[in-house]
């Protein structure tokens, strides 16, 4: 059958305009060599074997020359078995360790067709193109036969990893084993039709590398160009998609310390060692500095104590040495869990020894029981935040000089199904939903509402004003000005009826800003409190060059100062200070009458705390008819 040459030519061109898209796209993934390998075999097989038919068209005279072209074919046909075996090899190992003897599959191809050109060599086994049609499809079957036996290695890898491996080599296997079938079939029937043995392994060929180049496209869209490993994205399918296995999130702590080139290197270093101690596993890259692996194997405790033991101490990569602090959270996922939960489970683990001197944490019943209980804490207090559950309670602050209670502070409470929640219960669960902003707001526009209902009802206002707490997060925010004034003015209220409290570590951190939005909002009206001095930098000269009306001493200093002189001296110092330019001096945390006593030798001017805030004496507004 004359003409096959160009449809030889026709393959050939299909490969080389790959190979052409490949450099222009500078493609690269975990099996880019072995690919290859392939990809220029099968373009120099397909070049030979068109050569080898246009000679035999065209110069039935030159017969030694299509010989030539046939053994040289040959040999690259080898050669792309050899790539598949290869490209199996590298696709499974970046997920198991697989033994190096597996390396005689990749040769194997190779040392088989030699032998056979060989053995023709010395027998003259009819291996000339001009043979007939049946000896001649035969030896080329013997010639094949490398090439079948690589694709029964490849069905039976992808049947052993199939949980485990880069889903390229499953798909890529089972596309190639159709191809393979369909090719057989169609050289079969060509042969009982025409009697012609007409081979059209170029077309193959081009059909493997079809399969091939298309799911390795589509992992090389999923895989971290960092680490080789799979992305978050990734890791969730494979989760759901997985009914049983061990989850292992291991996160390198402080990860941002390092540049990102040592912070590479790092990475790969701990990549390459968890390689060494899984079997069945997959590896992905969920964030920067966590790594999670779905595991099929056992003795998942082993592991995290090798794990545990290789990082304790100073690594080092490039004759550099680098400290590292590993986590790990381990999960026995069972089909109950989603991705997103399972996910969700880890992470969480890993808050809970982020800051201790655990290395690792197990999911257990207990844990479970623990969990659910702060899902539902976590689901029923954002619930009331979002359905107006923001309820203010008013503690008194108390002027020493006065005697009575000249100031309230609004306290944030949370109404949960008529339960009223303390701070210390819902406000963590809020500042991990990023939700502290929105109290404020909350708290804010409840304290001038009521301001405003008191006003409109005619009532007397007993104090000066109420205060509220303020976060960097508000008060750094560009719009914090106008929503504060246009929230006062809509409500008609005097602006200095607010006072705003704030934090030492917000000053201290960005006093430029803090310092200038001070100075607009006292020139609208409104009053600023430090909180809890003497808990953070104790900056006193910063404190005292901010426009601030009252410096309240937070109850650690007080404490301190009740057993010891010299404490005491240093409170009063702190004090004198303060008061000598001017600003009012609260003390936080009175207790006890002999509280007050000593406090009221300082010069402090207001008081707060437990013995002017009894229960019930100050749970409603400070006002009269």
């Amino acid at each position: 059958m004359h003409g096959l040459y160009l449809l030889d030519i026709a393959c050939a061109v299909f490969v080389l305009a790959i190979i052409l898209f490949r450099a222009i796209h500078r493609v690269k993934n975990h099996s880019d060599l072995p690919f290859a390998l392939i990809l220029y075999s099968t373009l120099l097989f397909d070049a030979f074997h068109a050569a080898t038919e246009f000679v035999m068209d065209f110069y039935s005279n030159l017969s030694t020359l299509a010989y030539c072209f046939k053994i040289i074919s040959v040999i690259f046909f080898s050669l792309i078995a050899s790539g598949f075996a290869w490209y199996t090899y590298k696709s499974i190992s970046q997920t198991n360790t697989i033994s190096k003897r597996h390396y005689f599959f990749i040769l194997f191809p190779i040392a088989w067709d030699l032998i056979v050109i060989i053995l023709n060599q010395m027998f003259h086994i009819c291996f000339e193109v001009t043979s007939n049609a049946l000896v001649y499809g035969g030896l080329y079957f013997l010639m094949f036969f490398p090439y079948i036996f690589i694709m029964v290695y490849m069905g039976v890898m992808c049947l052993l990893y199939k949980s485990s491996i880069y889903p390229s080599l499953y798909k890529t296997g089972i596309g190639i084993a159709i191809s393979a079938l369909v090719y057989g079939i169609l050289q079969l029937l060509t042969y009982l039709i025409s009697r012609e043995y007409i081979s059209y392994s170029t077309i193959y060929f081009s059909v493997s590398i079809i399969f091939t180049f298309i799911y390795l496209q589509n992992d090389r869209v999923g895989i971290d160009e960092n680490s080789g490993l799979y992305t978050r994205k990734k890791a969730l399918e494979d989760i759901d998609h997985t009914p049983k296995a061990s989850v292992y999130l291991v996160q390198i702590s402080k990860f941002h310390k390092f540049n990102s080139h040592t912070g590479d290197k790092i990475l790969k270093y701990i990549v390459s060692y968890l390689k060494e101690i899984f079997t069945r596993y997959t590896m992905y890259r969920v964030s920067s500095n966590q790594i999670m692996i779905i595991s099929m194997g056992n003795d998942d405790v082993q592991k995290i104590n090798m794990i545990i033991d290789e990082f304790m101490d100073n690594i080092r990569i490039d004759n550099e040495s680098y400290y590292i602090n590993i986590k790990i959270a381990l999960l026995y996922k069972d089909s109950n869990y989603n991705s997103e939960h399972t996910l969700y489970l880890l992470e969480t683990m890993l808050n809970e020894i982020e800051n201790s001197t655990k290395n690792y944490i197990i999911f257990d019943p207990e844990l479970e029981k623990e969990f659910n209980t702060r899902e539902n804490e976590t689901k029923n207090v954002m619930g009331a935040m979002n359905s107006g559950g923001i309820t203010p309670y008013y503690q008194g602050i108390y002027s020493l000089d006065e005697e009575r209670i000249i100031w309230c502070e609004a306290l944030a409470r949370l109404n949960v199904d008529g339960n009223i929640i303390s701070p210390s219960k819902f406000l963590p669960i809020l500042e991990s939903h990023k939700c502290i902003s929105k109290l404020d707001r909350e708290m804010l526009v409840s304290v001038l509402k009521e301001l405003k209902k008191m006003k409109d009802a005619g009532r007397k206002i007993n104090v000066n004003g109420v205060s509220i707490n303020f976060t960097a997060d508000d008060i750094l925010n560009p719009k914090f000005i106008e929503t504060i004034k246009g929230l006062i003015e809509e409500n008609e209220i005097d602006p200095s009826m607010i006072c705003f409290e704030i934090s030492e570590s917000v000053v201290i951190d960005n006093f430029d800003t803090v310092k200038a939005i001070m100075l607009d909002l006292n020139e609208f009206g409104i009053h600023f409190f430090l909180d809890d001095f003497g808990t953070g930098f104790s900056n006193l000269n910063a404190v005292l060059n901010l426009p601030f009306y009252l410096i309240k001493i937070d109850k650690s200093l007080l404490d301190a100062a009740r057993y010891n002189d010299k404490n005491q001296n240093i409170l009063n110092g702190i004090i004198q200070a303060i008061n000598s330019i001017g600003m009012k001096t609260l003390i936080e945390g009175v207790e006890t009458q002999d509280d007050v006593e000593l406090v009221k030798r300082f010069g402090v001017h207001y008081i707060q705390g437990f013995y002017y805030n009894r229960p019930g004496e100050f749970d409603k507004f400070c006002g009269e008819e």
